[in-house]
């Protein structure tokens, strides 16, 4: 899976993200009750496991940016915020149908899980999902091709 897109800041980003062992891609709006609540969650996993190679990444479905904006500046995260306004481009491409939409990518780009939706429960299990991935990654042989075995895609 491939996305392009622009940060609020307006920096260029490619994902999945160059020299991520995993890449957590949450799909979002400022809208949405259970978006909201699961951003400073992301935030925690985000630094907790950075220097395991693990980046996030959050894209804002939103029309308006300034909401976003507004939203990110009273709920501020250490990690990418892009806006892809309305989200129909990339909703249509990839056929997200639920906000949240959480895709964690392994390092090679392949989807390894779909999380749709957000409780506090699912933190728990989102995390264990990014290790696993890692875990795996880290048993590979240096060079070897990655496999889609076991992921969704």
């Amino acid at each position: 899976m491939e996305i392009d897109g622009h940060t609020l800041d307006g920096r260029e980003v490619r994902l999945p993200a160059d020299g991520a062992k995993v890449t957590v891609v949450d799909f979002w709006a400022t809208w949405c009750e259970p978006c909201r609540e699961q951003l400073p969650e992301l935030d925690r996993l985000s630094a907790s496991l950075r220097d395991r190679g693990v980046q996030v990444f959050a894209i804002s479905f939103d029309e308006d940016r300034a909401a976003v904006e507004e939203f990110v500046a009273r709920t501020p995260v250490r990690f990418p915020v892009l806006w892809e306004k309305g989200g129909t481009r990339l909703a249509d491409r990839l056929s997200l149908t639920r906000l949240p939409t959480t895709v964690i990518l392994d390092g090679a780009g392949v989807v390894r899980a779909v999380h749709l939706g957000y409780d506090q429960g699912q933190a728990a299990a989102l995390e264990r999902e990014v290790r696993r991935v890692l875990a795996e990654d880290g048993q590979r042989a240096p060079g070897a091709a990655s496999s889609a075995s076991g992921g969704r895609s």
